[in-house]
C-alpha cells in the first residue's frame, strides 16, 4: 500500500471510528524530523488557503484576523506558533492531569488532525468561490468536527476514558490561552497595530 492509499485509509477511518485511528496513529512510526516539517508545512499550507479565500476583502474580519491575514507569511508564522502551542499543551495540560502521552504523540496528532482540516478548507475554498453562505456553514462543521476529533484523540493519546471531561478540559484550555495570548498580543504590539490594518 502506497503511502497516499495509507493516508485516505487511515482518514476515512477517523471520520468512522476516531478513537481506533487514533491508535492506529499512535502506533506509526513517524520520525520525529518529519513530524515537525508537518507542522510547519500544514501551518503554512493553511495560511495559504485562508489568505486565499478572504483574498483583499479584509473589511468584514476581527481586528486580529484582519492584522494577521494582511500579510501571508505573518499569516504562517501566526499559524505555525499557534500550532506549536496547542502540542505544548495538549501535551502539558493532559500530563498534568495524569495522563501519559509523549510530546512528540502530542505533535503527530495536531499535525495530522490540521492536514484533514487542510482538506476540508479547500472544500470551504471552493464553496466561498460557487456559494459564500454554504462555506459560512463548512467552516462551523469543519470547526465542530476538529473540536471533537482533537477530543477524541487527545483521550486516546494520554489514555483517559472520560471523552466529556476531556472535551471541557479542551475548551476551558482554550479559552485560557486566548485570554492571555490576546492580552499579550495587545501589550507587545499596541491597539495601533490593530487599527491600522
Amino acid at each position: 500500500m502506497t503511502l497516499s492509499h495509507r493516508i485516505g485509509a487511515l482518514a476515512q477511518l477517523t471520520l468512522q471510528e476516531p478513537r481506533q485511528a487514533a491508535r492506529v496513529l499512535l502506533a506509526e512510526d513517524v520520525p520525529i524530523r518529519a513530524r515537525t516539517a508537518g507542522l510547519l508545512l500544514v501551518a503554512v499550507v493553511s495560511s495559504l488557503l485562508a489568505s486565499l479565500q478572504v483574498g483583499s476583502d479584509l473589511g468584514g474580519l476581527d481586528p486580529f484576523s484582519r492584522f494577521m491575514l494582511a500579510s501571508p507569511f505573518r499569516a504562517a508564522v501566526f499559524q505555525w506558533l499557534f500550532l506549536a502551542l496547542t502540542v505544548v499543551l495538549v501535551h502539558r495540560v493532559g500530563r498534568a492531569f495524569g495522563g501519559h502521552g509523549s510530546f512528540p504523540d502530542a505533535l503527530l496528532v495536531v499535525v495530522w488532525l490540521q492536514l484533514l482540516m487542510l482538506a476540508l478548507q479547500v472544500v470551504q475554498l471552493v464553496a466561498t468561490l460557487i456559494a459564500p453562505p454554504l462555506a459560512g456553514i463548512i467552516g462551523l462543521v469543519g470547526f465542530a468536527l476538529f473540536v471533537w476529533l482533537m477530543t477524541v484523540f487527545t483521550a486516546e493519546l494520554h489514555g483517559f476514558r472520560s471523552r466529556g471531561k476531556v472535551l471541557l478540559g479542551l475548551v476551558l484550555t482554550g479559552l485560557a490561552a486566548g485570554l492571555i495570548l490576546g492580552t499579550a498580543t495587545v501589550l507587545i504590539l499596541g491597539p495601533e497595530a490593530f487599527a491600522d490594518v
